[in-house]
């Protein structure tokens, strides 16, 4: 029997339609974007994981030797298996290598009944980090490639393709007054990232408009995009309602060019003395392809400060000096950013990391993942409050900046959904609307 007749046979009983209300997120729905992404976009990813290997190949051999060449063909083959195992819904199958966190994966996967053990009829959110999970697991139980980043070039790149719209955003924003016009400005520069650059080389600067000018950079971000809640004020406010020392938390998304932008705004609240520290939690792993861990800062601060630009050079001393006097830092790695369970859950599983939240005046969370696990990849009612949905997860104050690319959302104004539904019933995955939420702890 094929793969294809296998999947068909697995599948066929699962409900052609969209995730319910109050429920989890879940591939069992084949309108689901939990659905195509299991269907289509992992086993898409592990090939090129794959095929990424093979051409490194030759210069991993250069590194390490001829016997790299059984590394590269075990993984090959492991990730060949996982393709089989998802496309066939089979259990989740635990961890027996040299995992770190192998204990709390294996208590988590234990504690799954049947079928919510497997990959389409699991939570979406389970069986998404399962299998990012498993395939650097490959690379772990390697002889030679522990530490090999297979994603690590697509960050590399998106940076360095992004170096127009880096220039432009570098001039634009430098010595930018510490107000909050500018801070809603670059936060929401921010927030609209991932396709900055593309729609800045796209746009046709008018006559009386200055590429550098943050306004029009500012109008630029937000070209075919809507802001569906703005709290941007209310975040702006923690400053100003303290005399003690500020942290702030930063949980970062993706690495390339949205690293760049969180670093201007970064930037911007130290510069400003919006905050006294930040601190950076990134993944202990690669992970979603493009989420950010410590080598992708490393590594983008050096090429910042190596650049042929002055501006870029100046940003990225200025970040090396940041780390150095540890007025910004990587705060110390937790695997439970990549782990599968969501955030209210971490007093439990991770109380060193819960309890470092609470020292903070405010934690930012970045990206739509980060999104999903505050909320528990559980549909809410699309009106329902911010920190109703947070289940208790309340460490210190609040926030999140997210582009909407999946059913997971709250806050809305009451029918707003469902205008925007009829509208258009495909508005939820695009990442064209966005969310900037705050909450008091």
């Amino acid at each position: 029997m094929s793969r294809q007749s296998n999947f068909s046979s697995a599948l066929s009983d699962f409900p052609n339609g969209t995730t319910p209300r109050h429920s989890l997120l879940s591939a069992r729905y084949k309108q689901s974007f939990a659905y195509l992404t299991l269907r289509t976009r992992m086993p898409g990813v592990m090939h090129q994981v794959t095929q990424r290997l093979f051409s490194d190949e030759p210069s991993l051999q250069r590194q390490y030797g001829e016997e790299v060449h059984k590394d590269i063909r075990q993984i090959a083959e492991a990730l060949e298996r996982l393709k089989t195992e998802l496309s066939r819904d089979r259990m989740f199958q635990l961890f027996h290598g040299n995992e770190p966190d192998k204990i709390e994966w294996n208590a988590f996967l234990t504690e799954l009944p049947y079928p919510k053990s497997c990959y389409f009829r699991s939570c979406w959110l389970h069986a998404e980090c399962y299998l990012y999970r498993r395939i650097h697991s490959f690379f772990e139980n390697s002889h030679f490639l522990t530490n090999y980043d297979c994603f690590s070039h697509l960050k590399r790149e998106d940076m360095i393709l992004s170096n127009e719209a880096m220039k432009t955003l570098a001039r634009a924003t430098y010595d930018l007054v510490g107000d909050f016009e500018s801070f809603r400005k670059l936060l929401i520069i921010n927030l609209w990232s991932s396709r900055f650059a593309m729609q800045l080389n796209s746009y046709e600067f008018k006559e009386h408009e200055h590429r550098e000018s943050i306004d029009v950079l500012f109008q630029v971000a937000q070209i075919d995009r809507q802001l569906l809640v703005d709290d941007s004020w209310l975040i702006w406010k923690w400053h100003k309602d303290t005399q003690s020392t500020i942290i702030v938390d930063y949980i970062c998304d993706n690495a390339g060019f949205e690293l760049f932008t969180d670093m201007l705004f970064l930037g911007f609240l130290v510069d400003n003395k919006i905050a006294d520290h930040v601190r950076l939690h990134v993944k202990a792993i690669p992970w979603y392809i493009s989420d950010t861990t410590a080598p992708d800062v490393e590594w983008t601060v050096n090429h910042l400060i190596r650049h042929e630009d002055e501006y870029l050079s100046a940003i990225g001393r200025k970040w090396e000096r940041f780390m150095s006097s540890e007025k910004i830092v990587i705060a110390p790695i937790s695997h439970f950013w990549t782990g599968p369970q969501p955030y209210f859950a971490m007093v439990e599983l991770d109380l060193d990391l819960y309890r470092l939240l609470t020292t903070a005046r405010v934690a930012i969370f970045k990206g739509d993942l980060n999104y999903r696990k505050l909320l528990g990849d559980y549909i809410w009612d699309s009106s329902e409050e911010f920190i109703t949905c947070l289940r208790g997860f309340r460490p210190t104050n609040i926030c999140a900046i997210r582009a909407v690319k999946c059913e997971v959302i709250c806050g809305l104004p009451e029918g707003k959904a469902d205008a925007l539904h009829r509208r258009d019933p495909r508005w939820i995955f695009g990442g064209a609307y966005g969310l900037i939420q705050y909450t008091d702890s």
